[in-house]
């Protein structure tokens, strides 16, 4: 899998211009042939710890849910206008929201070790929540529910997080809705305010 992906690990070097060509796309293509059939791709277990890599490049998140390390599902979504606007630290922190949404019946409940090669994650996680952004503070407390712990990883070793995030699947309007208002449900019932107020708030 090293010699695949090595096309897009070098993309991860310092001072290499983005050039996404037929190399790099037959390299992609060919990692998802490999991660998705069996025996690679695996069946989750409750009983097993998990593992959530997750990455936000300028347009795009992923998301890979891994059982010792062995993959059970990928995500991946476009960023809207507005979020690739966000800073850095508000993507990355937005990328383990989508995962945990879209994976939250299988970590709800669970403790999630969270990785990421955006190291102030581990900072941000951290410290006091009234020191945060408030954009911020609204994505920590939808994560409140969750059982996360943050742990910085090199880029090399989250490559199939970073590629999704930067192939990502084009989102309609209704499906990102949709999961918007998921993730809502979830914040809302951790916090000390009603839904009514909440709504208001926004």
């Amino acid at each position: 899998m090293a010699e695949v992906s090595a096309p897009l690990l070098k993309l991860l070097e310092k001072n290499t211009a983005w050039h996404w060509e037929k190399q790099q796309e037959d390299s992609f293509q060919q990692l998802k042939r490999m991660t998705t059939s069996a025996p690679v791709l695996s069946y989750y277990d409750p009983k097993k710890p998990v593992t959530l890599p997750v990455d936000a490049s300028s347009k795009g998140l992923g998301a890979v849910l891994y059982q010792e390390e062995k993959t059970v599902a990928y995500a991946s979504r476009a960023l809207t206008p507005t979020q690739q606007k966000y800073a850095q630290i508000e993507k990355e922190s937005l990328a383990i929201v989508f995962g945990t949404t879209k994976f939250h019946q299988f970590l709800f409940g669970k403790e999630v070790l969270v990785t990421s090669d955006h190291k102030p994650l581990e900072y941000i996680f951290n410290k006091p929540l009234h020191q945060a952004s408030l954009r911020l503070q609204k994505m920590l407390l939808g994560l409140q529910g969750y059982e996360l712990r943050i742990v910085y990883k090199p880029g090399k070793e989250l490559f199939i997080a970073d590629t999704i995030s930067r192939n990502y699947l084009e989102e309609t309007k209704e499906t990102l809705a949709q999961e918007l208002k998921v993730n809502e449900v979830h914040l809302t019932a951790h916090l000390p305010i009603s839904p009514e107020k909440y709504q208001k708030e926004e």
